[in-house]
């Protein structure tokens, strides 16, 4: 397992399945949203995952628009202020043959299922995968509490599927 990764896990962040679960998606290059409140650790959480990609792929760190036009592996999208957050989620899901590390918090709001209808909408593919990793405090300790892995069957029909590990 990646020691960055593994650091969550003597952490008591995540379990050792939920570990290697994300390290599997990552090497498979599915797009990752790191979703929960700042204070439940998705910070440090995105960064982390966003150099396990940087560390296997070739991979952009987003700061604009213009960011999301070339040809990489990953998009690295930590919460950009004073921008159409939203937009530039529904562009990064929209680029061809490239995923994404990015955060949902309350900072930078956005419905998931809206956008990935929208994007199907937009482009017909439905052959990426997107994690929704959802982070909260348990008795006050941030903690990894849901794993959820969403695609699209080819009628645009969202399939949504827990993990349990």
């Amino acid at each position: 397992m990646n020691t960055m990764i593994k650091r969550f896990v003597v952490q008591g962040f995540m379990t050792e399945s939920q570990a290697e679960y994300i390290e599997k998606a990552i090497i498979r290059k599915e797009s990752i949203i790191i979703s929960g409140h700042r204070s439940a650790g998705i910070r440090p959480f995105m960064a982390t995952l966003m150099a396990v990609a940087k560390s296997n792929f070739s991979s952009t760190q987003v700061k604009n628009f213009d960011d999301l036009q070339g040809e990489v592996d990953y998009l690295l999208i930590p919460g950009i202020d004073n921008i159409d957050f939203e937009k530039m989620i529904n562009d990064a899901m929209a680029k061809p043959n490239t995923a994404f590390i990015s955060i949902k918090e309350p900072e930078h709001p956005y419905s998931i299922l809206k956008l990935l209808r929208d994007v199907y909408k937009q482009t017909g593919d439905s052959s990426k995968v997107y994690q929704v990793l959802e982070c909260a405090k348990v008795d006050n300790v941030p903690k990894l509490t849901k794993i959820t892995r969403m695609s699209l069957d080819e009628k645009g029909k969202i399939i949504k599927v827990n993990f349990e590990g």
